[in-house]
């Protein structure tokens, strides 16, 4: 333990912070999906800090509970934490987290954010980055993909299908080499048919405006239930584009996952098939997909998981020798997931890549995960490598926390 048991928990702190796309007074519009309405212009976190006596702060996002539950709830089920020593957790061993506490597996499992904290405490406790508790570094840097190409030919729509071209092409000056559209246009918004074209029609156009070598990625929120027809038409219209994935196309069930593989290994064969974003292990859905060689990625969320409950995941599948590889959810996650998705993922050999929502929240600091060239670098600083600007704390947020002590 490595003196783990000299850092004991006194305090904890639960703070909405909120950010924009694009920047504060000009915020950018982020457009619908194939089921919600916009997502709008700005983004919440809610900065879960743990503190121990001895004056280090762990940082997580309780965003994934506080989406659910009230935070009276999560106030009440994090109390207990209170006066607990770093060390009751997780057993650590040269420098590895082994295994979790039977005592705090079930809480840790409804709050996979919380582990994210642990370990960042755990990481700076012992000198020693995050990712080096779960195993040896395999990359230097971690590939992100800007997720925040939404229906913006809806919030433009005398542009139409450039409207999105547009603002890929602007990601893509901005640095990012891999891009996800939001499609799904026939689940609500258009005339069944109409929306398959202009689905076809964004991928086409995005394709012309950011050129052979960026990677395009599609999500369809489950946007083609019901429709296999339309299905395959809109897997048949992309076959010349090169899509590096497709995701939620349909809600997840085997007929008509084994629908979409027939599809995509005729018409474009390289394209993987993704879903999982509500993934907790194996006695899911997903991994009777995985089973019966329907999904080449999974993608539960990070925040969701956690660290810990990832690792098994991806231990498990690699016991079970399939190819899945992993590509974590991340978007309610914004700046504290992406952080922690890099962390895993410079550890992991099957990781893909990372979900960035494009949202820099002034509150952090974290200048070691340079951006650049599509990829951001995994740092070297013990824990999570992030901070808070404490001046800037005080004075804006400091009013809106609610404190555990």
């Amino acid at each position: 333990m490595a003196g783990l048991d000299k850092h004991i928990f006194n305090k904890i702190q639960i703070t909405p912070v909120e950010t924009y796309f694009g920047s504060p007074g000009k915020g950018r519009i982020v457009g619908r999906n194939s089921k919600s309405e916009n997502y709008g212009i700005n983004q919440r976190e809610w900065l879960l800090q743990i503190t121990t006596d001895s004056g280090l702060v762990g940082l997580s996002n309780a965003r994934p509970a506080l989406n659910k539950i009230p935070l009276s709830v999560l106030y009440d089920d994090l109390k207990g934490l209170i006066g607990q020593e770093l060390s009751g957790f997780f057993a650590v061993s040269g420098g590895r987290v082994t295994n979790i506490n039977p005592r705090w597996s079930d809480l840790i499992d409804r709050y996979g954010f919380l582990d994210v904290a642990l370990f960042d405490l755990i990481g700076q406790a012992l000198g020693q980055p995050a990712y080096s508790l779960l195993g040896s570094k395999v990359r230097d840097t971690v590939e992100g993909y800007d997720s925040s190409l939404y229906f913006q030919d809806l919030v433009n729509p005398a542009e139409g299908a450039y409207a999105v071209a547009i603002e890929a092409a602007g990601a893509v000056d901005k640095g990012w080499r891999a891009l996800k559209l939001k499609l799904g246009r026939p689940g609500k918004w258009f005339e069944p048919y109409a929306g398959t074209r202009r689905d076809i029609e964004i991928v086409e156009t995005v394709r012309e405006a950011v050129g052979p070598d960026i990677k395009i990625l599609v999500d369809a929120n489950n946007g083609y239930d019901g429709r296999p027809d339309l299905l395959e038409d809109f897997v048949r219209g992309i076959s010349e584009l090169d899509v590096f994935w497709m995701e939620e196309m349909v809600t997840e069930e085997i007929a008509g996952y084994q629908k979409l593989k027939e599809w995509r290994d005729r018409y474009t064969p390289k394209t993987l098939i993704v879903d999982g974003e509500g993934d907790k292990g194996r006695d899911t859905i997903y991994w009777h997909l995985i089973e019966l060689g329907l999904l080449d990625a999974i993608q539960p969320d990070m925040l969701h998981m956690g660290f810990w409950y990832f690792h098994v995941l991806n231990r498990d599948i690699e016991d079970s020798g399939y190819d899945t590889l992993i590509a974590p959810h991340n978007y309610n996650a914004a700046y504290l997931g992406l952080r922690a998705d890099i962390q895993f993922g410079a550890v992991t050999e099957r990781f893909v890549l990372a979900e960035d929502s494009t949202l820099n929240f002034e509150l952090y600091r974290g200048p070691e995960y340079r951006f650049e060239d599509g990829r951001y670098a995994v740092p070297s600083s013990p824990g999570l490598a992030v901070t808070i600007d404490q001046e800037l704390y005080d004075r804006v947020y400091r009013q809106h926390e609610t404190v555990i002590s």
